[in-house]
């Protein structure tokens, strides 16, 4: 949720297996088997590439223009949006890391919809879409936009009755390359089975994809409130200091950096289902 933890690109390599040419026998079958072929490939997209896409901005307001560009956001951003038919958008601000910085996540349903005009476009005009532009990088000191893959299989969010989450903690992880299993690894066997252990509120894996440096990961840990972070990390909550070291140590041999900050939903520019975010809580 944090800028940082978005910066990579995945290289992912799809082995599609190659046709023989048809024989006259098989002709007769031809149209079929041709119908046929992209649900085939379709069914090759496995891992990583198949999961959910999420589209990433981050980007650093003036101070002085925080309460004005909140103002803009309320009173142009999101009725554009929602008149072009985004259906919803989070709106992350960093609590504690760097000061005045806020995180659009909108799902990414598929690429090809970037080929045609933005969502701005689409609801204000080309004019119009300049104008705004003009307007809101009055706001903007700096912004960046990445893409990344929602990892259902690492992620863990526990189907049980809970307070919804008030804060998370982002751990961003860059892995050296050629140990993405080994970091795998460790959120299957090392930090799912603690935050099992503690009945936690969960956590959230993004990998990134498109937008900087590969191998990075970010493991979104969500929390009620600020005083749960009183009670220390979960894995050493869970095991003890002395294991927890132990995985610390293990990390230390294939995570070449992390960075944690703590970051909040902001309800009043978040949507969802053409609502504020707000009225679903």
């Amino acid at each position: 949720m944090h800028h940082r933890f978005v910066g990579s690109m995945v290289l992912v390599s799809l082995a599609l297996a190659s046709t023989p040419e048809l024989t006259a026998a098989q002709a007769p079958a031809a149209k079929n088997t041709a119908a046929a072929q992209p649900k085939a490939a379709a069914a090759k997209l496995t891992g990583p590439l198949s999961m959910p896409h999420m589209a990433v901005t981050t980007v650093r307001i003036k101070p002085e223009l925080v309460d004005e560009w909140m103002e803009f956001q309320k009173s142009e951003t999101i009725p554009a949006l929602r008149k072009a038919g985004v259906t919803e958008r989070t709106v992350i601000a960093t609590a504690i890391g760097e000061s005045f910085e806020m995180t659009f996540l909108t799902p990414l349903k598929n690429f090809a919809d970037r080929d045609g005009d933005s969502p701005i476009v689409k609801a204000l005009g080309a004019d119009g879409a300049r104008a705004y532009a003009a307007k809101n990088r009055r706001f903007v000191a700096e912004q960046h936009t990445f893409v990344n893959t929602v990892r259902t299989d690492l992620t863990y969010q526990p189907a049980r009755d809970a307070a919804p989450a008030g804060i998370a903690v982002v751990s961003t992880y860059s892995v050296a390359a050629g140990h993405i299993a080994d970091f795998e690894a460790y959120i299957k066997t090392d930090l799912t089975p603690a935050h099992k252990q503690l009945k936690s509120g969960g956590f959230i894996v993004h990998q990134a994809l498109f937008g900087g440096d590969s191998g990075t990961f970010v493991v979104a840990v969500l929390l009620p409130n600020f005083a749960e972070l009183d009670k220390g990390p979960a894995i050493v909550r869970a095991y003890g200091p002395a294991r927890a070291d132990a995985i610390q140590q293990k990390l230390a041999g294939f995570v070449t950096h992390i960075e944690r900050t703590v970051v909040r939903v902001v309800p009043e520019l978040s949507f969802q289902a053409g609502r504020p975010m707000s009225d679903h809580e």
